[in-house]
């Protein structure tokens, strides 16, 4: 019932450019959350009756709504697999844990608070089930071995920092030095959430599969959803941005930051002639598996010019130029320009009474059509087919 209808499959984009490799090189970015974002969380966490493991799912949860355009995502986590209903569990040794689907759906209206809520309720009513296991759950699924790509770990109990820091050997002589804790899973992407006064996130992943610029750069919105939510617990799901101010200055400023010094004297047909000088057997145009070089393409242009102005052509008169995607396209237009005429494009998908209406509106006297459409429309004036060369003056 927890997974009914769920169709999707969620994954953790690779933001970077990055090519896929075989195999598992461990890396990891860590995310330094501070004491002063921390402090704040758990005030969200206090103040909402939840777990900080909670808010953390509440929180990723959204992040991958965002990466993946859905508001309905799943996750993996990691549980604790010793129930309290098994006598004597706690005398037992052995690897008691268990990964189990964490579902995060939202609907348009709902907020932080109340996603971290529902996400509490839906973990507590669920929790007799946390010790079945993952592959079963997979196999009563559509996705199968895809449901989970990733997990989610909360560190409620940091082994490292109680080895190295505890009284173990004050109480059996026995003393543990150089401990180094090494994890390892199975998927390409894990985080680990370490609860303390400075709460991290390690962001570990599969340098063969993910890149490091790429990570980072998940990490940023990690951080920049949790200021927002803890600013404000009662926003909207849908009005948490994902991009923070220094992408969003790229995205608006850097990247249309396209002035460029170009000859302002010239023409456009006049720039391409230049080109087709320097370069006159460099292909100029592409479509499908046709191509024309730039000198092919201004001698076809200029044939289509000097007609044009044989059928009287002048100085910024209206052409019509109705053509699909094709070579005889880009020939059309640049023959108008050539001839001194400016062009009007008009959709050979347009109903008939539009054709007429543009070519009327227009006052054009002549039409540049390619043959197959020569009947798609009847007009008064002259047509010319594109895709019929003899008929240009040579």
């Amino acid at each position: 019932e927890y997974l009914a209808d769920y169709e999707e499959q969620t994954i953790v984009p690779n933001l970077g450019v990055h090519p896929e490799q075989e195999g598992y090189r461990s890396e990891s970015v860590i995310c330094e959350l501070g004491q002063a974002l921390t402090h704040q969380i758990q005030q969200i966490a206090a103040r909402n009756q939840v777990t900080m493991n909670t808010v953390m799912q509440a929180i990723w949860g959204v992040l991958l709504q965002k990466y993946n355009n859905s508001n309905d995502v799943v996750f993996g986590s990691v549980v604790s697999g010793r129930p309290e209903g098994i006598p004597g569990i706690e005398n037992m040794i052995g690897m008691f844990i268990n990964t189990i689907p964490v579902r995060v759906q939202t609907r348009t209206g709902i907020t932080c608070a109340d996603l971290m809520q529902n996400i509490q309720e839906l973990a507590i009513s669920s929790s007799s089930y946390d010790t079945y296991p993952l592959y079963e759950i997979q196999a009563q699924t559509k996705q199968k071995q895809d449901l989970v790509q990733h997990i989610m770990v909360f560190e409620n109990y940091p082994v490292e920092q109680e080895v190295g820091h505890g009284d173990i050997s004050d109480k059996t002589k026995l003393k543990i030095t150089n401990f180094r804790g090494d994890e390892h899973t199975n998927y390409d992407f894990n985080v680990l959430v370490m609860p303390g006064r400075e709460m991290q996130v390690h962001l570990q992943y599969n340098a063969n599969v993910y890149s490091r610029v790429g990570v980072e750069q998940i990490k940023d919105h990690l951080i920049h959803l949790m200021n927002q939510v803890v600013q404000n617990p009662n926003m909207l799901i849908e009005d948490l941005q994902l991009i923070t101010k220094e992408e969003e200055q790229q995205i608006l400023q850097d990247f249309n930051d396209t002035k460029a010094e170009y000859p302002r004297n010239k023409t456009i047909h006049q720039l391409f002639e230049e080109q087709a000088e320097r370069v006159p057997d460099k292909v100029a145009v592409v479509f499908e598996d046709k191509q024309l070089t730039y000198r092919g393409l201004n001698e076809r242009a200029n044939r289509l010019a000097r007609t044009l102005r044989n059928e009287g052509v002048e100085a910024d008169q209206l052409v019509g130029i109705m053509a699909e995607r094709s070579l005889d396209m880009i020939v059309g237009i640049l023959g108008i320009l050539k001839a001194g005429g400016a062009y009007v494009p008009i959709d050979p998908e347009y109903p008939e009474e539009r054709i007429h209406y543009m070519l009327e509106d227009s006052k054009a006297h002549l039409l540049l059509t390619q043959s197959h459409l020569r009947d798609r429309i009847s007009f008064a004036g002259k047509i010319l087919s594109l895709d019929e060369e003899d008929s240009y003056d040579e």
